[in-house]
């Protein structure tokens, strides 16, 4: 019941991040369209971008599906939450975060349209993505509002950056931490079956 009660606050919470979101949204798109043109434009400075990233997920062995849920939805709730934090300074973490996310799928993008196919690219993309990709954006805007109050509170008392972070902070731990669990389960054991059927 206060579960149900708390969700009708977060739709007043999110409604007050509007700007906040868009202005997040707006970024991750530019991103997206960036790193596509860039992978377009640089081919072999992509080629060792991609092997950069792929070299932070290598394990010693091929992982379980359930090693590999748990391996997403630590490595996604960690982020997420640091990005959230560091919002303090200004705000320019959850920026550059969501900035360099969607640089990141926009080469992926390019480069996994061109070599595989633009079906598996949306494979194993949306299904997770679909509730990853909105939370990564929310987020961000989370931080980048922390950041602002952060500064206004510096020269008002009316800014309260206490009760702004431990707003963002329940809103993360009751609302975002249960998505990204459901995300990392679709990516472990959705997403993997799907992208091999493709």
């Amino acid at each position: 019941m206060q579960y149900i009660k708390y969700l009708k606050e977060s739709i007043k919470y999110l409604y007050d991040l509007k700007k906040y979101i868009l202005f997040s949204l707006y970024i991750f798109v530019i991103a997206i369209f960036s790193g596509y043109i860039f992978a377009q434009s640089h081919p072999a400075e992509t080629l060792m971008f991609i092997e950069e990233i792929k070299s932070i997920f290598v394990f010693e062995k091929e992982p379980t599906l359930l090693q590999l849920f748990f391996f997403i939805f630590e490595n996604n709730v960690s982020k997420l939450f640091i990005i959230l934090l560091l919002g303090i300074f200004a705000g320019l973490i959850p920026f550059f975060s969501v900035f360099i996310n969607g640089l990141v799928l926009g080469v992926f993008a390019q480069v996994v349209s061109i070599e595989i196919s633009w079906p598996f690219f949306f494979v194993g993309i949306i299904p997770h993505g679909i509730i990853e990709l909105p939370v990564l954006i929310v987020s961000s805007a989370i931080g980048i509002r922390i950041g602002k109050v952060a500064i206004y509170s510096l020269f008002s008392k009316k800014e309260s950056f206490k009760r702004e972070l431990i707003k963002a902070l329940k809103f993360f731990v009751l609302i975002l931490i249960p998505l990204l669990f459901v995300a990392a389960l679709i990516e472990a054991f959705i997403t993997t079956a799907l992208l091999e059927m493709v």
